[in-house]
C-alpha cells in the first residue's frame, strides 16, 4: 500500500535531481569538472554522440541553455567538490 508520506520523499528526490537519471547526473558532474564531452565519452567510455545527448537532455530537464549552467547546478548540488 502507498502512504502518503512515501509519496513526498518520491517527490523531494526528483526536486533534488532535477528529475535526472543516475546517467544524467553523473555527465553534469563532469560538464561541473569542466571536462568535454570528448573528456567525458572517453572516461565513460561512451560515443561523443552519446554524450552530447545526455547533456541536451540534462539542459531540456533543468531549462537550460548552456554548459555553464550545468556547471554551477552540478556545483551547487554537490555533485563536484570545490
Amino acid at each position: 500500500m502507498l502512504h502518503e508520506e512515501d509519496c513526498e520523499d518520491e517527490f523531494e528526490e526528483e526536486d533534488e535531481t532535477g528529475g535526472l537519471t543516475e546517467r544524467e547526473l553523473q555527465v553534469a558532474g563532469m560538464v561541473g569538472l569542466c571536462m568535454t564531452y570528448v573528456e567525458i565519452a572517453e572516461e565513460l567510455g561512451l560515443a561523443y554522440e552519446t554524450v552530447k545527448t545526455y547533456a541536451k537532455r540534462v539542459r531540456k530537464k533543468l531549462g537550460f541553455n548552456s554548459k555553464v549552467q550545468i556547471a554551477l547546478w552540478a556545483k551547487e548540488k554537490g555533485l563536484i567538490d570545490d
